[in-house]
C-alpha cells in the first residue's frame, strides 16, 4: 500500500486484500473491505458510517459525538441509558426546534405519554444531571422546557 493521503473530514472506506487491513486503518480508513466484497456489503457499510457522522453537534464551546449510548464532551465521557440517549439524540437533531413531548415519549417508549404521566420529565432531568458536569459551559439550561410543547436544546 502506498502513501495516502485522507481528509479527516471525509470518512474513506478502503478495499484489498486482508494482509492490507491493517496498513489501511493506519493510514486512516474509517472501514475496509477485505477482498471478495459485493455492493451489498459497501452499501450497509457507508450508511454506518453516515449514521455515525450524523452523531456529531458542534456548539460555541465544543463539539459532542455519540457512540451507541456514550456522549462524548470537551470534559470527557458521559454514559447514558438506552432511553436517555434516545431523547438526547432527538434533541439533538432537532435543535433549535421545540419537539413535542408526545414525540420524545414515542421515541422512547413506542406511544404517547400517559395523561398526567410525569416519566418523560423525570428522564429529562436525569439527563440534565447527567450533563451539568460534563458541559459546565451549557449549563443547567441545555435542555429547555418550552411550554405546551416539549423540550428543546437552543
Amino acid at each position: 500500500m502506498g502513501s495516502l493521503a485522507l481528509d479527516a473530514g471525509v470518512p474513506v472506506i478502503a478495499c484489498g486484500p486482508p494482509n492490507l487491513l491493517r496498513s489501511a486503518f493506519l493510514a486512516g480508513c474509517a472501514d475496509y473491505l477485505r477482498e471478495p466484497w459485493s455492493a451489498d456489503e459497501l452499501g450497509l457499510r457507508a450508511l454506518r458510517l453516515l449514521e455515525r457522522g450524523r452523531d456529531r453537534y458542534a456548539f460555541p464551546w465544543g463539539e459532542l459525538s455519540f457512540e451507541g449510548n456514550d456522549l462524548s464532551t470537551p470534559a470527557g465521557l458521559v454514559s447514558f441509558t438506552l432511553r436517555e440517549s434516545r431523547v438526547l439524540k432527538q434533541l439533538l437533531a432537532a435543535r433549535g426546534s421545540a419537539v413535542p413531548r408526545d414525540a420524545l415519549a414515542c421515541r422512547v417508549w413506542g406511544k404517547p405519554a400517559a395523561p398526567g404521566s410525569r416519566a418523560l420529565d423525570m428522564l429529562v432531568a436525569s439527563i440534565r444531571g447527567k450533563l451539568i458536569g460534563a458541559i459546565p459551559a451549557a449549563g443547567p439550561r441545555f435542555i429547555l422546557a418550552v411550554s405546551g410543547e416539549g423540550y428543546m436544546i437552543p
